[in-house]
């Protein structure tokens, strides 16, 4: 492994090879100026790699040549040193030496024998410390697994939209990648709700979105991929510095700085990138040109009774042409400015990118146009795409405009103390997909009802957000005890999306004669009433169109009833410093704070509240009020302490823990209930599940039943019905029938005689039934408990006076008495006090703790182990009270408990320069993982925020690279063993008699939003590239491989018997097929101030749907870009 921060810019051009006993022309013969000592603490590890960070650490230039650290190890850097100390220390034993040239340059050599002779030779090179290769170099050094890329990384692939970042990243996905331009993290199986916290310049840059009644919320992230330097992953809970972890890990990304942009040795600089894609094209019309047009005078609008407007495309989607190659619909520009001095640096950056909607690609498309919709399984869960969006088609609602302008300015003051601001404003601007129309559309395309390529362009969303940040770092080379970091934050974030459901075109006021003529012509007949209108009607049947009532104050101006307004706003503060008590032991400790506030806004328009998920959104307009957005304040804060220890150079064990607290607030509900606003009210509450059955008679019980009805038949035949005889033998039969079960009797089940027992109640608890009080889950009742011929008396039937013979046969002990497999729902009516009670504050804390062992257990390999816990506190949307059922609302205090994650990892790193030595690079990591996240939160059936027992999931990751300087590559895959969801009484509750339901299912269960997180059971990255005319030219070929969608659990349950049970309310899931995708990349360097760039991606121009998206629309297919970047 070669972590090689040695090679760079050449040095001049009067630096030669040296010959053996003269002075090395350019190295100064005096000695350097006395330095103040300063302390590290730099593991041992690859020479490259320790002289690397010391190299960053104490701001020296080194020279040297790239083979001379080739394969070599150091002892690192533990103590206070002198930069010539400090230098003998980490060569000691490598028979290299670091020479003075001149005040803060060094020139690395080999040491000179005793015979006057170099014992190899060198081509000097200098550079400074490539601050990315520590990085990178952690992926298989750290303890916790991490991936990472660079500004050169990130730069080497065209992104169609944010999602793509991650396409290298083994393992990473974002969440419904093509549906806004926004960063959902998905790692190992876990996202959404800040379980995967995304920071930019270490500020949080999260918000909760709504998709619809159906899709529930998920939390995106909106940031512009133009102006990122770096993007570092970690993988699952750690108390790493500087990075905001999750239950699932973290996603920390950094913007240019001024270093990026100033070339060495200049104090100004100068950088211009314009960059431009094919396979884009624009949208047909602007969607946003509608509103405030008379309806009546558009011709493809077409109104309905409650008012929505349906404006059919005129043209349909277009088809990809050979000008479609390279167009200009897609597009960018950047502009940088940067300066620095001795005491401060700046940055001026501008961004700007127009994309119009993308083509899909063509090969492969059959897969997705032939799959069994009606299926018993999980092929159900394929769609037929293709269908709807055909191969090489356009792709509605796919455009973006984005524009971004990044401020930075950075204080070096004496002492080493450092100041920083920055500022960020994104604005952006993005098709969207509603959730709920899209997955409207495509039912309507699988009956025929709608064609392909009907699809139109949506109002596009709006995101502004800007962002402050504050920073003071003071690290004083010569004390210990200071490592000062610390920053003041704060994000806005102000959105307007068409998300509620409603229509996108609505009018307040109709011209119902206007309309019903339009209707006749169109239909034959009328938007409400009969077809004989329209033949009868002498207004109707006219070829010519009515008078146009007046339209008064715009009353027939369209408008959009599908409006929510997003204003999130947090406030952060955070504090670290690194204790040095000795060489060998430090100690970490920090401190954060975040509040947060958001208000959220939805516009019903609707008189009617609707029946049903119909094509008018009458219904999701409504329930979004319901079920939807929230407004709330949330404060967390936290204080972390981490020790870590190095008794002997190859053990590191490091242990820490995390306190944190939380207080919550639903504001919105508390402003609704003070109104008494309709849907805010708690009409009624769950409370248990009845159960009703029965329980097979014996056989002498059935002999008395049958005595004592012949009693009753012969007492009236001889008596009469008035008789006192017959009173009696009524008296004794009724009696009989009081003594058994709930007294109402039996029931004739399947030929044999059962008494119908009292139902039992099985209260409801958090939400969830409690399946410990249900007899047939504790095992009271067995509902599998059979007996052979269990009446042999016959059965005496009262109206014919005749006892017919028992029907043999093996009889069920007890027999549930409803179809229902949820039971019967049981609800209590508050009090007219508590109807509109104020929602509770929430509060909690927890601890977390931290232990990682690191073996060295030889100089080129290394062994991990870290347990890890992390507590996650329940977002805004969690904590507010959720009302659910379109009519019937019931009381829900949302949920209190933290989320608690229990992380295992086990790894192994082995540096294979041991066995090439040739090689620059040549490094392996393999990974084990298992995750255990308790009180699980999630939504369920009724769209309640409940917790579940757990979240599960284990698998192994790989991850590998090489570099011989001509070619390098690199080599990750996964395999997800375990992604589950597990709830023993959520499980029963789907089954409340026969409890067949697993406990744990893959995915998760039906309607839960993590049903649709599943990762690919198998994904792969892989990169092979080569360097050319000394490094001039950078070229190569990256493939990306998911594994075909796979639930072999779910196939059996939806095969058998319990398929009728699973089917869900809302959310479908959508699976996808497997795709091997590849990528073409070039970058070439004319000189200093000129490179250009070239890529394809998806060159064989598959056709594919991303893993875990949400709605039914393909990837890009084939893309061409072309750029160039200027610098001076």
């Amino acid at each position: 492994m070669v972590r090689l921060a040695l090679a760079g810019s050449l040095l001049s051009a009067g630096f030669w090879i040296p010959s053996a006993h003269g002075q090395t022309p350019g190295l100064s013969a005096l000695p350097p100026a006395p330095e103040n000592p300063r302390r590290y603490d730099i593991p041992a590890g690859p020479l490259s790699a320790v002289l690397a960070r010391f190299s960053s650490e104490s701001g020296v230039l080194l020279a040297g040549a790239a083979g001379l650290v080739q394969g070599r190890k150091s002892p690192g850097l533990q103590g206070v040193y002198s930069v010539p100390a400090a230098f003998d220390a980490i060569l000691a034993g490598s028979g290299l030496q670091a020479v003075w040239r001149k005040e803060g340059e060094y020139v690395l050599q080999p040491v000179v024998a005793e015979n006057g002779e170099r014992t190899m030779a060198t081509v000097a090179v200098i550079a400074k410390s490539d601050r990315d290769q520590e990085k990178r170099d952690g992926v298989y050094l750290d303890n916790v697994t991490n991936l990472y890329q660079g500004r050169k990384e990130l730069e080497r692939n065209q992104v169609h939209n944010a999602a793509d970042v991650f396409k290298s990243m083994t393992g990473v996905y974002s969440m419904d990648p093509r549906n806004g331009n926004a960063l959902a993290p998905n790692i190992r199986g876990i996202s959404g709700q800040g379980r995967v916290p995304v920071t930019v310049d270490g500020t949080e840059q999260s918000t909760d979105i709504w998709l619809g009644t159906m899709f529930g919320v998920n939390n995106k992230s909106y940031v512009d991929p133009a102006l990122f330097r770096s993007i570092a992953v970690e993988k699952g809970p750690s108390l790493s510095r500087g990075v905001r972890s999750g239950v699932g890990g973290a996603v920390s990304i950094r913007t240019i700085d001024p270093a990026d942009i100033i070339p060495e040795g200049r104090s100004f600089g100068i950088e211009s990138k314009i960059e431009t894609s094919g396979n884009t094209i624009g949208q047909r019309t602007d969607p946003r040109s509608y509103y405030g047009r008379d309806y009546r005078d558009l011709p493809n609008a077409v109104v309905g009774t409650s008012g929505n407007v349906t404006i059919t495309p005129t043209t349909p989607l277009r088809q990809r042409g050979s000008k479609d190659l390279l167009n200009l619909q897609d597009r960018s520009f950047m502009l940088t400015l940067a300066g620095r001095n001795d005491m401060t640096d700046a940055l001026l950056s501008y961004s700007e990118r127009s994309k119009g909607n993308y083509f899909a690609g063509k090969r492969g498309a059959d897969a997705y146009r032939n799959n069994d919709a009606y299926a018993k399984g999980t092929e159900a869960y394929f769609p037929n795409t293709a269908k709807l969006y055909e191969p090489g088609a356009e792709v509605a609602n796919t455009s973006s405009e984005t524009s971004t302008l990044l401020l930075k300015n950075n204080w070096y003051l004496p002492d080493r103390h450092k100041l920083g601001l920055s500022f960020m404003r994104t604005r952006l601007e993005f098709g969207e997909n509603n959730n709920s129309q899209a997955l409207m559309a495509y039912g309507l395309n699988e009956t025929g009802a709608i064609k392909a390529g009907s699809i139109a362009d949506t109002p596009e969303s709006r995101i502004n957000m800007d962002t402050w940040r504050f920073t003071y770092d003071y690290k004083p080379g010569d004390n210990p005890w200071v490592d000062f970091q610390s920053s003041l934050w704060m994000t806005q974030v102000d959105g307007k999306r068409e998300q509620t459901g409603g229509a996108n075109y609505f009018v307040l006021n109709r011209d119902t004669v206007f309309d019903d003529w339009q209707s006749c012509k169109r239909n034959g007949k009328p938007v409400s009433g009969s077809f004989l209108l329209c033949l009868l009607n002498p207004v109707l049947k006219s070829p010519t169109p009515p008078a146009k009532q007046p339209n008064t104050d715009g009353r027939y101006n369209i408008v959009a009833a599908s409006t929510q307004w997003t204003d999130h706003n947090r406030i952060g503060a955070d504090f670290s410093n690194k204790v040095r008590i000795s060489d060998r032991f430090s100690l970490t400790f920090g401190g954060e704070i975040q509040r947060e506030k958001l208000q959220e806004n939805v516009l019903n328009l609707y008189k009617d509240a609707g029946s049903g998920l119909g094509p008018d959104g009458a219904t999701l307009a409504a329930t979004t009020q319901i079920f939807g957005p929230r407004s709330g304040r949330r404060e967390e804060w936290a204080g972390s302490v981490n020790a870590e220890w190095t008794p002997v150079p190859w053990l590191t064990v490091s242990a820490g823990t995390r306190y944190s607290e939380f207080w919550a607030f639903d504001d919105g509900l508390a402003e609704r209930r003070r109104k008494q606003a309709a849907g805010s009210e708690i009409t009624q509450e769950r409370t248990g599940v009845k159960l009703q059955y029965a329980a097979l008679m014996t056989n002498a019980e059935l002999q008395q039943v049958n005595s004592l009805a012949k009693a009753m038949v012969d007492a009236v035949g001889t008596y009469g019905a008035g008789s006192p005889e017959y009173a009696a033998a009524l008296a004794a039969y009724q009696n009989n029938m009081a003594q058994h079960g709930d007294g109402t009797g039996y029931r004739m089940i399947n030929g044999a005689a059962y008494w119908v027992q009292v139902p039992v109640v099985v209260p409801v608890v958090n939400g969830k039934v409690d399946s410990s009080q249900s007899p047939f889950a504790n095992g009271t009742l067995d509902l599998s408990k059979t007996v052979t011929n269990p009446q042999t008396a016959g059965v005496y039937v009262l109206g014919a006076n005749t006892t017919e013979p028992s029907v043999p046969g093996t009889y069920a002990t007890y027999v549930p008495l409803e179809t229902s497999s949820r039971g019967t729902q049981v609800y209590s009516t508050p009090s007219a006090s508590s109807k509109w009670a104020q929602p509770e504050e929430r509060k909690g804390h927890a601890w977390s703790p931290v232990m990682a062992v690191t073996l060295r257990a030889t100089d080129y390999i290394s062994l991990f182990t870290r347990y890890a816990q992390i507590t996650r506190f329940p977002s805004i949307f969690e904590i507010a009270s959720t009302s659910v059922g379109t009519t019937t609302p019931f009381q829900a205090q949302g949920v209190s408990k933290p989320e608690r994650s229990t992380n295992w990892e086990i790894g192994y790193a082995h540096d294979l320069t041991q066995f090439f030595p040739r090689l620059r690079q040549a490094d392996v990591r393999l990974s084990w993982f298992e995750t255990n996240i308790k009180d699980f939160i999630e939504r369920d059936l009724y769209l309640n925020v409940i917790q579940y027992e757990r979240k599960e999931s284990a698998g192994v990751e790989f991850q590998s690279r090489f570099d011989s300087g001509g070619f390098y590559g690199s080599l990750g895959a996964t395999w997800r063993k375990r992604q589950k969801l597990c709830d023993k009484d959520y499980a029963y509750s789907m089954d409340v008699y026969y409890n067949r339901v697993p406990e744990c299912m893959t995915g998760g269960f039906a309607d839960t939003v993590t049903a649709s997180s599943l990762q690919p059971k198998y994904s792969v990255n892989a990169e092979l590239g080569f360097r050319a005319f000394e490094n001039r030219l950078e070229s190569g070929i990256r493939a990306l491989y998911h594994a075909k969608a796979e639930n072999r659990q779910l196939d059996e349950l939806l095969g058998g018997p319990l398929a009728s049970i699973w089917s869900g309310k809302s959310a479908p899931q959508y699976y996808w097929h497997s795709v091997l995708l590849y990528d073409l990349y070039a970058q070439f360097r004319v000189d200093k101030t000129l490179a250009l760039n070239a890529g394809v991606t998806n060159l064989t121009d598959r056709y594919y749907l991303d893993p875990m998206a949400k709605i039914p629309v393909p990837g890009p297919g084939r893309t061409l870009s072309v750029g160039l970047r200027l610098s001076f």
